[in-house]
C-alpha cells in the first residue's frame, strides 16, 4: 500500500474514533433521568398505585387518617403503594415523594409517609423532622415490626395499613408523649446534674408541662363525670373524651376581653369563629356540631379538609424529610 492510499484510511479511523469518544463523553455527562413522582392524592391521603386495596378499604383508610388528623395535630400521615421505586432505594424514594407532595404542615414538618414497594417487597415509614419529636426512629421501627411487616407477610394489606396508621397517631398522642417524658425524668435528672443551667431549665419546663397535663386531665375527668351524672342517658365516647382533653390542653385559659375571635376552616371549607368553651357541658354541643374545630387540632386554610376525606388534610406544604423513620421487608 502506498503512502497516499494509507492516508484516507487513517483519516477515516481517526474520525470514527473521535465520534465514538464524543458519544461516550456525552453519555457520561448526560443528566440522570428525573424521578417520576407519583401524583399526590386528589382527595384523602392514600395513593394506591399497586392496587392493593378495594375502593371500600381505601375509603375507610382515608376516613381513618382524616379523623386522626382532626384529633392529633402532631402527625399528618399518608400512604403510598407502588410496584417499583424506579431504581431508587426505598429510603431515597420515600423522602423525595414526601417532599414533593408537601406532606405535613408548613413550618411544623410533621408528615409521616407509609410506603410499600411490591416489586422489591420493601416497606418504609418515613418520618419528617418535626414528627420525630413525638415519633422517634425507635418508635417507627417498633410499629414496622409489630404492625406493618406482619400484616404484609400475611397478605392482609388493609389491616396492616389500618393498624400502622392507628399506631403512628396513637404513639404521637400528646398524653403519650407526656408519659414518655415522665418515664425519662429519672435518667434526665442524672444528666442534668452534669450539665448547665440551660438544660436544667428545659427539664423544669418539661416537668411543668407534664404536671399541667395531669391536672388538666383530672379536671376534665371531673367535668365529664359530673355531666354523666346529670345526663345518664347520654353516651360519652372515648373519642369525645380524648378530644376534650386535647381541647382543654390547648385552651387552658379564657381569651382576653379584647382578643379577636379565632377563625378556622371547618371540614366543609367554611371559615367560622371558634368560641371558647369553659366547661365540658358548654364544649360538647360545639364539638358535636363542628368536631374538626373543637377537637384540639389546629385547622386553618392551609390544611383544610377536602371532599369525602372527612378530615383535616395531610398536605399543607410540609417538608423536613432528612432520613428519619424505619425500613423493613416482607
Amino acid at each position: 500500500m502506498t503512502t497516499v492510499e494509507a492516508q484516507p484510511t487513517l483519516l477515516r479511523r481517526a474520525t470514527l474514533g473521535g465520534a465514538l469518544a464524543a458519544v461516550l463523553v456525552a453519555g457520561a455527562v448526560a443528566p440522570a433521568q428525573a424521578l417520576d413522582v407519583p401524583p399526590r392524592p386528589e382527595t384523602g391521603a392514600v395513593q394506591d398505585q399497586a392496587d392493593l386495596l378495594t375502593d371500600g378499604q381505601e375509603e375507610q383508610l382515608n376516613r381513618l387518617i382524616g379523623e386522626k388528623n382532626d384529633e392529633n395535630e402532631y402527625i399528618r400521615a399518608a400512604v403510598l403503594t407502588v410496584n417499583d421505586t424506579q431504581g431508587e432505594s426505598i429510603e431515597d424514594y420515600s423522602r423525595k415523594v414526601a417532599t414533593d407532595w408537601g406532606l405535613g404542615d408548613d413550618g411544623r414538618n410533621n408528615g409521616v409517609l407509609i410506603v410499600t414497594d411490591m416489586g422489591e417487597r420493601e416497606l418504609r415509614i418515613e418520618v419528617a423532622d418535626g414528627a420525630r419529636e413525638v415519633l422517634s426512629d425507635s418508635d417507627a421501627e417498633n410499629i414496622m415490626e409489630d404492625e406493618l411487616q406482619p400484616g404484609f407477610k400475611d397478605g392482609d394489606y388493609a389491616d396492616a395499613f389500618t393498624k400502622t396508621v392507628t399506631e403512628v397517631y396513637d404513639e404521637a398522642d400528646p398524653q403519650a408523649a407526656a408519659d414518655r417524658a415522665a418515664k425519662g425524668r429519672t435518667v434526665a435528672t442524672v444528666i442534668f446534674s452534669t450539665i448547665g443551667v440551660a438544660v436544667l431549665g428545659g427539664g423544669v419546663l418539661a416537668w411543668r408541662y407534664s404536671r399541667r397535663t395531669k391536672r388538666t386531665r383530672e379536671q376534665a375527668d371531673r367535668e365529664i363525670e359530673q355531666y354523666q351524672r346529670e345526663h345518664p342517658d347520654e353516651e360519652i365516647t372515648e373519642s369525645m373524651r380524648r378530644a376534650y382533653y386535647r381541647y382543654r390542653l390547648q385552651n387552658h385559659k379564657a381569651p382576653g376581653l379584647n382578643d379577636d375571635p379565632v377563625r378556622r376552616t371547618d371540614k366543609d371549607g367554611i371559615e367560622r369563629d371558634v368560641h371558647y368553651a369553659p366547661t365540658f357541658q358548654s364544649w360538647l354541643p360545639l364539638y358535636v356540631a363542628y368536631p374538626s374545630l373543637y377537637s384540639g387540632a389546629v385547622n386553618n386554610s392551609s390544611n383544610s379538609s377536602s371532599g369525602s376525606y372527612g378530615g383535616t388534610s395531610s398536605f399543607g406544604g410540609g417538608g423536613g424529610f432528612t432520613g428519619g423513620g424505619a425500613s423493613g421487608s416482607f
